[in-house]
């Protein structure tokens, strides 16, 4: 894609952004890149691991605490993730929106997506309802098609 950031840009970004969120390897070959970091959006510490390959989609799961589920929840056990339910990774964005894209940078969309949506997870804990928006009803897989 024309204009895609490099792992390089990517990583100054991160870098400068967001310095406490420690890069945790890069690999050249697969061009992928991983950061850990501690975010506290609202009342709770959160631990996130950011995984990002080149011209794909960046990832972001949180590593502890572990997400608290809500089996008999209409929008959902976990709201807003893709799968696997094990393991989710959070929904931050449609891609089918084109919301995000490789010409824009981890630090100033993913991390504050990031942060935006474990407060919305926080208030979905207290009242059962989902206020970060998005789309629901579908699963959106991580390629940005609908299951």
């Amino acid at each position: 894609m024309a204009g895609a950031l490099s792992l390089d840009e990517q990583r100054a970004a991160m870098k400068a952004t967001w310095p406490k969120f420690n890069e945790r390897g890069i690999d050249r070959q697969t061009q992928e890149i991983r950061w850990i970091g501690k975010c506290r959006p609202q009342f709770v510490t959160y631990t996130l691991e950011i995984r990002y390959q080149l011209l794909k989609y960046p990832k972001v799961r949180v590593l502890t605490p572990e997400l608290v589920r809500m089996p008999d929840n209409p929008e959902g056990a976990i709201p807003h993730v893709y799968p696997p339910a094990d393991d989710p990774t959070l929904c931050l964005f449609d891609p089918a929106q084109h919301q995000w894209d490789p010409t824009m940078y981890i630090a100033t969309t993913t991390v504050p997506w990031s942060y935006d949506w474990l407060a919305c997870y926080e208030l979905w804990l207290m009242t059962g309802r989902w206020t970060g928006g998005g789309r629901h009803g579908s699963l959106v897989t991580n390629n940005g098609a609908e299951a």
